[in-house]
C-alpha cells in the first residue's frame, strides 16, 4: 500500500440468504464500495476475474460437499 508492505487479516463468513436480502445502504463500514455483485457458485467457478480469497469457489464447494470444519479455515 502506497509502496510499502503491508499484513492485513480478514474475516469471511458463508451464510445462505435471498439476494434481496442484501442491503448495502446498512453497511456498517462503507469502504467505498462502488457496486455488489450476486454470484452463484457455478458463475465463481468459471469467471476469469480475480476473486477474493483466491480459491473461494474451491472452499465454497468443499464446504457444501464435506459440510462445516470444527475449526476456522486459515488461509495463507
Amino acid at each position: 500500500m502506497g509502496g510499502h508492505q503491508v499484513r492485513q487479516v480478514e474475516k469471511y463468513f458463508l451464510t445462505h440468504i435471498e439476494a434481496s436480502d442484501l442491503d448495502p445502504a446498512r453497511a456498517t463500514q462503507i469502504d467505498n464500495i462502488r457496486a455488489s455483485r450476486w454470484w452463484t457458485l457455478q458463475e465463481l467457478q468459471n469467471t476469469k476475474e480475480t476473486v477474493y480469497p483466491v480459491g473461494l469457489a474451491d472452499l465454497i464447494a468443499d464446504l457444501l460437499k464435506h459440510g462445516t470444519p470444527e475449526q476456522p479455515t486459515v488461509l495463507g
